[in-house]
């Protein structure tokens, strides 16, 4: 159910994640090396979510989150609350990160999440904080299960991400029931899933069943892991086709960074859902400028009708130092406006 009713046209959103504070990298070593203790790292956790509201705010940003600060990282935050579970060493430990290094844990009994992920506590945080619109994400079971060995506990990944279904589910529902009014599913392993793009349908309309109150969004990238994608083959086209049998009100996808590339898909498969646009890239490593930007809205508007288009970045700003991000925003913002302007709304 789409929930909201006073958002301006072309609506500037953001993806969750923001940029990370330089002194948070220090808080992450103290605690690795036992120089600070659990609650300095909460400390610093709360100061840099009030921080992210802030930057969001000022940027002029029409839907907002914490910046998911209260996670500290996007991967092994999720992994942590759930149990069955072990960390893998990897064999390769000099170089960049590469496939060879894709499980970082192994299942060693049936999963369980026995105190959930958290997201009723950002819920409350937020709404604290804030009377602008959010957003809640919550990483999809695909890409949870995208880094678990099955071990001898689960026939194969598929298993793995079918069993996590009902924590999702019913994390998602606590969030609601905090006062979350809009939900985001995070998926860049969509294309994963043994039995196809069906199949992900269904593992995706699961988690959300029953979340009738809320706006709910399906994120759908291709990874931003120090700011690389996660596949070679970057296309939507093929799971364009299913969108129509999924239980979003939103659609999210990147486009910045794959040069608008399949920019005219929506007009095809997008029937009444909205789509929210990724205008901008989070994996390049410059500041593209204002007019840059608002091009690439010209470009969607081509196939999308105003009313039915949102932007945000391609993805999450986690992999973006804190400068860059908020300029990034603040850009995002002012090109909205321009084009705004220029179609009368």
């Amino acid at each position: 159910m789409l929930t909201y009713s006073n958002l301006p046209i072309l609506p500037v959103k953001v993806m969750g994640s923001h940029g990370t504070p330089g002194w948070m990298w220090s808080f992450r070593d103290a605690i690795a090396d036992g120089t600070a203790g659990s609650a300095d790292f909460e400390e610093a956790m709360t100061d840099a979510a009030k921080l992210a509201i802030l930057d969001m705010t000022e940027a002029g940003a029409d839907i907002i989150s914490d910046g998911e600060m209260f996670r500290a990282d996007f991967t092994w935050n999720f992994h942590e609350h759930v149990t069955g579970l072990e960390p893998i060493e990897f064999n390769r430990k000099l170089g960049y990160p590469g496939p060879d290094q894709l499980d970082t844990f192994r299942c060693i009994a049936p999963l369980d999440v026995p105190n959930g992920y958290g997201l009723k506590r950002e819920v409350e945080f937020l709404k604290s904080r804030t009377d602008k619109p959010f957003v809640i994400g919550l990483q999809s079971p695909a890409t949870q299960v995208f880094r678990i060995d099955p071990g001898d506990v689960y026939q194969n990944k598929a298993e793995l991400a079918w069993a996590m279904v009902p924590y999702f589910n019913i994390e998602l529902k606590k969030a609601v029931a905090a006062g979350a009014q809009h939900v985001q599913f995070d998926e860049p392993a969509f294309w994963t899933m043994p039995g196809g793009y069906e199949e992900w349908v269904d593992l995706f309309n699961a988690c959300v069943d029953g979340l009738d109150q809320a706006t709910i969004e399906a994120h759908l990238c291709f990874g931003n892991f120090r700011g690389r994608p996660a596949t070679a083959d970057r296309r939507y086209r093929p799971l364009a086709p299913h969108f129509s049998n999924m239980k979003a009100d939103v659609i999210n996808m990147e486009f910045a960074n794959r040069g608008m590339n399949e920019a005219d898909l929506f007009a095809e498969f997008g029937g009444d859902k909205i789509l929210c646009a990724g205008v901008i890239d989070v994996k390049g490593r410059s500041l593209e400028p204002v007019e840059v930007v608002a091009d690439r809205i010209r470009t969607l508007l081509k196939y999308v009708p105003a009313d039915k288009l949102w932007l945000a970045p391609d993805c999450g700003f986690s992999q973006t130092v804190r400068w860059l991000a908020v300029k990034k925003l603040h850009h995002l913002v002012l090109a909205a406006r321009m084009v705004r302007e220029e179609i009368g709304r």
